[in-house]
C-alpha cells in the first residue's frame, strides 16, 4: 500500500545544520537505499594491508549498510541504569541507538520502522554498541577503554592513541517524518558533536577548552554518548599514524577559533590544496586565520581538517620541503616552535613522522596539491562567482577538486537532503508520496542556505521526485496495463495531499494550483515510462519494492551530481560543509570516503554514574 501522508510535508522548515555543540542540527537531501536484506557473507578485507595488527576481526563489509540491517541489537560490556534509561525519555535498553520512524497511513493506521542511526557494525553480522565507562578528569577511568582501543589498533607499548569521537542523543528515538526534520537532531543522524580522543580521559575539541578537554559524555543525569572511530590509511602502521595525527591535532587545536553563528558557517577547506593552506598559514600565524570570522572552523569542521593533516602531511624536513617548496624548510623551523607553545616541550626526532601519505597513494603530484597563497585562493573564488572559470577566461590557481588525496568528500546541501532521505525516509520503507513530499519540505531550507531562487529548486528537485514517482508505479501500479492512467490519476491527487493539499481542496475543485500543477507535472513524466514501469509491475509486491528501490538509487546518481554541482548566489552562502555525522556517514556507505582510507566504529564512551554497578 502506497504510503500517503496525511499532513502537509511540503511546509517542512528543517533545522539549521553544520557546527558543534549540543544543540547543533543537520539538513537531507533525496536517494533511495536497496531495499534487499540479503546475507551479509563478503569475507573480512585483510588486516595486514591496513598497518595494525588487530586481535578482533575487522568487520565483514555489509551488503546492507548497519543502519538499515533488521533484528535483534547487540550489545557488549557495560549497561545504563534505570535512572540513565529514564532520562532518556523512557528508553528501552534493547532501543538504545535506534531511531523508530512512524508513518501515518490512509486508513488511519501507523506503519513504523526502525533506524539504527547510532548503532553500528560489532563484527559477525551484529549490529549495536560496545560500552565502556569513564569519569571526567579521572585517567584511571578509561583504562579499559585505552586498553581496548589499543588491542583493536594494535598499538605497540608506547605508541599513541588517536580516534575521533562522535557524540550522540540516544533520548530521540521516537520519530515521525515531521519531527525528525523540524524538531530533533536527526538531520544530522543524532550527532552534534566532533571531537578527538588522545588516551588518558583526554579529548581534544573545537572550541578549544570545549568539555573542558575531557569526556562530558553527559548532560546531568542524562547520557550523552561518544562513539569512539578509528582512522587508518592503508599501508601505514596505525601506531605511526596515530602519532602524526596527534601532532597535527596540538599544533591546529592550539587557539582553534570557532565561528559565531557555526550553523552557517562557510567551509573553506573542501580540497587539498586549500587545507594546506590553512595548515601553512596556522603555523605562520596568519592574521587572516584568527581574525577572519569566515576562516574560523567548527567542531566537525576542524576535526576534518585535522584529519586530512594527518593523513597528508608526514611530520619531518623533507616532507615538507616537498610539500610546501621553498618555504618548506623555514616552516619546518617554525612549525616546532608552533609544536613546543602548543605541548610545552621540543619537538624531538623520535616524534618525526615518515610515510607515504594519502596524497601520493592517490597518484597525485607535488605540484597538483600546490598550497595557493590567500591572493591566489580569493582570485580562484572570484572567478568561480563572476563566471570566468567557467568560461576559461580565468586561467590562475586552481585546486585538485572532488575531495581527491581527502579523507571524504565534503558535503553539499544536496547531501543533507540525500542523506536524511537515505537514513528516515528510505524508498523501501515510506513510497513515493512521502519520498516526494520529504523533499518538497527541504525547499526553504535549500533557499536559505544557498540564496538560490524557487525556480531554481525546482528545476534541480523536479527530475529526482519524477524518478521517485517513477519507482513508486513499479512498486504498486496495477499490472494491469488498462488501469495505468486511473493509477496517474489517483497517483497526482496522492501527492497533491502528500504536498500539503487537502480532501475537500480535492472534492470542491478548490484547487491550489502550485501544488497541483507540480504534481500533474511530476505524473506526466512518469506518464512516458509507462512501458518501463508495466515491464516491473510483476511478481510479489516486496520484490517489487525491491526492485524499485534498487533501479531508482541508480536512476537519481546523475541527478544528484547536478544537484551537487549548484553553486550558492554568494560566497556568503554555505556552500560546502562536514557535519559531526560525517565520519557515521562514511562508515555507512552514505558519504564517498578515500579507498585508501578505511574509518570504523570502535566502542562507545558512556559515563560510569549512568552504568549499572
Amino acid at each position: 500500500m502506497p504510503v500517503i501522508p496525511t499532513g502537509p510535508l511540503g511546509v517542512l522548515t528543517p533545522a539549521p545544520t553544520n557546527g558543534p555543540g549540543r544543540a547543533e542540527d543537520t539538513a537531507p537531501t533525496a536517494v533511495a537505499t536497496p531495499t534487499a536484506q540479503p546475507s551479509d557473507s563478503t569475507p573480512p578485507q585483510t588486516l595486514g594491508a591496513w598497518g595494525n595488527d588487530a586481535r578482533a576481526a575487522r568487520p565483514t563489509a555489509l551488503s546492507v549498510p548497519a543502519i538499515h540491517r533488521q533484528g535483534a541489537s547487540t550489545f557488549v560490556g557495560a549497561r545504563f541504569n534505570a535512572a540513565a534509561l529514564a532520562a532518556l525519555n523512557g528508553l528501552k535498553a534493547e532501543n538504545y541507538g535506534t531511531t523508530t520512524v512512524q508513518l501515518p497511513q490512509p486508513d488511519g493506521s501507523t506503519k513504523s520502522f526502525t533506524v539504527r542511526d547510532m548503532q553500528y557494525d560489532l563484527g559477525g553480522g551484529n549490529i549495536g554498541a560496545r560500552f565502556f565507562t569513564v569519569k571526567d578528569h579521572d585517567a584511571g577511568a578509561s583504562t579499559a577503554l585505552d586498553a581496548f582501543i589499543r588491542k583493536e589498533s594494535g598499538l605497540e607499548p608506547g605508541e599513541p592513541i588517536f580516534t575521533l569521537i562522535a557524540y550522540v542523543h540516544p533520548e530521540e528515538h521516537l520519530a515521525t517524518l515531521r519531527s525528525a526534520a523540524t524538531q530533533m537532531l536527526k538531520t544530522e543522524m543524532g550527532n552534534t558533536h566532533l571531537g578527538a580522543y588522545i588516551g588518558e580521559g583526554k579529548t581534544t575539541n573545537s572550541p578549544f577548552n570545549y568539555h573542558q578537554k575531557t569526556w562530558e559524555v553527559h548532560e546531568g543525569i542524562k547520557p550523552y554518548p561518544a562513539n569512539v572511530q578509528l582512522v587508518s590509511l592503508q599501508g601505514v602502521k596505525q601506531g605511526l599514524l596515530n602519532k602524526n595525527m596527534l601532532v597535527a591535532d596540538s599544533v591546529l587545536n592550539f587557539g582553534v577559533r570557532f565561528p559565531g553563528d557555526y550553523k552557517n558557517d562557510r567551509m573553506n577547506t573542501v580540497d587539498l590544496n586549500t587545507t594546506l593552506m590553512f595548515y601553512r598559514d596556522w603555523i605562520k600565524n596568519e592574521p587572516y586565520l584568527k581574525n577572519d570570522p569566515r576562516w574560523a572552523t567548527y567542531c566537525a569542521e576542524h576535526k576534518t581538517i585535522v584529519t586530512n593533516i594527518g593523513l597528508n602531511v608526514p611530520h619531518n624536513r623533507e616532507a615538507f620541503i616537498e610539500i610546501f617548496g621553498a618555504e618548506g624548510d623555514e616552516l619546518w623551523t617554525t612549525f616546532k616552535v608552533r609544536f613546543k607553545e602548543a605541548n610545552g616541550r621540543e619537538f624531538t626526532a623520535d616524534d618525526e613522522t615518515n610515510f607515504e601519505p594519502l596524497w601520493k597513494k592517490e597518484g597525485l603530484t607535488a605540484a597538483d596539491i600546490k598550497a595557493p597563497t590567500l591572493e591566489e585562493f580569493d582570485a580562484y573564488q572570484k572567478a568561480r562567482f563572476d563566471g570566468t572559470l567557467k568560461s576559461g577566461a580565468y586561467q590562475g590557481y586552481k585546486p585538485v577538486t572532488g575531495g581527491k588525496g581527502m579523507a571524504w568528500k565534503p558535503e553539499t546541501t544536496a547531501d543533507l537532503v540525500k542523506n536524511f532521505m537515505e537514513t528516515y525516509a528510505p524508498f523501501r520503507e515510506v513510497g513515493g508520496y512521502a519520498s516526494a513530499a520529504t523533499m518538497m519540505g527541504f525547499q526553504e531550507t535549500i533557499a536559505m542556505r544557498m540564496g538560490l531562487p524557487p525556480e531554481k529548486f525546482m528545476e534541480s528537485v523536479l527530475p529526482v521526485m519524477t524518478e521517485v514517482m517513477i519507482a513508486e508505479g513499479m512498486a504498486r501500479a496495477p499490472a494491469d496495463a488498462a488501469k495505468f492512467d486511473t493509477w496517474v490519476q489517483q497517483a497526482t491527487t496522492g501527492l497533491y495531499i502528500a504536498f500539503g493539499g487537502n480532501a475537500e481542496e480535492l472534492r470542491t475543485g478548490t484547487l491550489n494550483p502550485q501544488l497541483i500543477g507540480l504534481a500533474q507535472k511530476i505524473m506526466a513524466g512518469v506518464t512516458e515510462e509507462k512501458s518501463h514501469i508495466m515491464q516491473a509491475a510483476k511478481g510479489s509486491a516486496p520484490r517489487r519494492n525491491h526492485n524499485a528501490a534498487v533501479w531508482l538509487k541508480t536512476a537519481v546518481q546523475d541527478d544528484l551530481e547536478k544537484a551537487r554541482a549548484l553553486m550558492v548566489s554568494s560566497p556568503d552562502k554555505t556552500e560546502y560543509y562536514s557535519p559531526p555525522a560525517v565520519t557515521n556517514r562514511v562508515v555507512n556507505g552514505m558519504v564517498e570516503k578515500s579507498r585508501f582510507v578505511d574509518i570504523r566504529v570502535i566502542a562507545t564512551a558512556i559515563d560510569a554514574s549512568h552504568a549499572e554497578p
